[in-house]
């Protein structure tokens, strides 16, 4: 009969979590790993598969709980109003670590294959909800209709992936707020004005 768990598996998840969001895969150590979690190195093998396992899972953990970002543009109607409403729920967030997805980005030829892939799903994920935007306010006459929905998906993308990245510079997040307006103008100006 094998010995009780002495660890509890979502507490474990979240300390990794949150190593692995401020220091990254290759730069979290295995004993650091260790000691942080407050799991020993056997159990750890045992339950996630080692340290490669344990990242992919707590990145899998993580964006479940962007998910509370991700919802916004899935809202019905879609339109400028969710696009908007992301932006700004998305500046009142924590990341003065950045986003664990997008550090895992810039980490992309020492990360396994299963985070890898989990990555590019949430990215492509991300702009296609912002397309899917900004076809349905093109339709809903918020924006013109020679608007390019691709083109300005991908904006939206690189301004998000931007202001979160400036997170780390800024964290109190004053900056990022005027950002925020000016968005609010460009959208305004895109729209002639609509909201």
């Amino acid at each position: 009969m094998g010995r009780p768990k002495t660890w509890d598996r979502s507490e474990v998840l979240r300390r990794a979590t949150r190593l692995f969001w401020e220091k990254g895969f290759e730069g979290t150590h295995l004993q650091e790993l260790v000691r942080v979690a407050g799991i020993n190195r056997f159990a750890l093998y045992k339950e996630f598969g080692g340290k490669e396992g344990l990242f992919e899972e707590s990145l899998r953990n993580y964006m479940k709980d962007m998910e509370v970002l991700t919802s916004l543009l899935a809202r019905e109607p879609l339109g400028l109003a969710n696009i908007r409403a992301m932006f700004r729920a998305t500046d009142a967030y924590d990341f003065h670590h950045g986003c664990f997805v997008l550090n895992t980005v810039r980490e992309k030829h020492v990360v396994g294959a299963g985070a890898w892939s989990a990555t590019r799903k949430f990215v492509e994920g991300g702009e296609a909800a912002f397309r899917r935007n900004v076809e349905a306010a093109v339709v809903r006459g918020e924006l013109p209709p020679a608007t390019d929905a691709e083109g300005l998906a991908r904006f939206l993308v690189a301004l998000d992936i931007g202001l979160i990245t400036y997170g780390v510079a800024a964290p109190e997040g004053t900056d990022r707020g005027r950002a925020l307006e000016v968005l609010d103008r460009f959208l305004d100006g895109l729209s002639g004005g609509r909201r």
